[in-house]
């Protein structure tokens, strides 16, 4: 039976507030898939790309000593990386609230097309939630 770990709800953040974080060192790790993020991805800050499907196996990559924002299209699967991490013991984890899709809704910068994310091109499968 594994342990079971009460955890404290996680933080969130938008993505302006975000923006202020980031300024100030933060680091935003993007678990969207490798096909979203060549169609659109965050620009302008330093990104760690880790898809969501390798991010147990790779979680270990991401600094414990300093400021994390998980980001996806929506914020639903970053949801999930934050209290990944929060479980494995990491205390600097904040996730982006409507990811990709408010960043681009505010004009902030991006490689690629916004287009792939306002088409429903988020990755959930639902085509609906961009």
């Amino acid at each position: 039976m594994t342990e079971q770990k009460d955890l404290p709800e996680a933080r969130e953040a938008c993505p302006t507030t975000s923006q202020k974080l980031l300024a100030e060192g933060a680091l935003l790790v993007d678990v969207r898939e490798a096909d979203e993020v060549a169609a659109c991805g965050f620009a302008g800050c330093a990104v760690m790309p880790i898809p969501l499907s390798q991010f147990e196996a790779r979680f270990a990559e991401i600094p414990r000593d300093r400021e994390v924002i998980l980001a996806c299209a929506t914020g639903d699967r970053s949801l999930n990386a934050t209290y990944f991490l929060m479980y494995q013991g990491y205390t600097k984890v904040t996730n982006m609230k409507h990811g990709l899709a408010r960043w681009v809704a505010r004009g902030f910068p991006i490689t690629g097309t916004a287009a792939a994310v306002t088409a429903g091109g988020c990755g959930c499968g639902s085509g609906t939630c961009c």
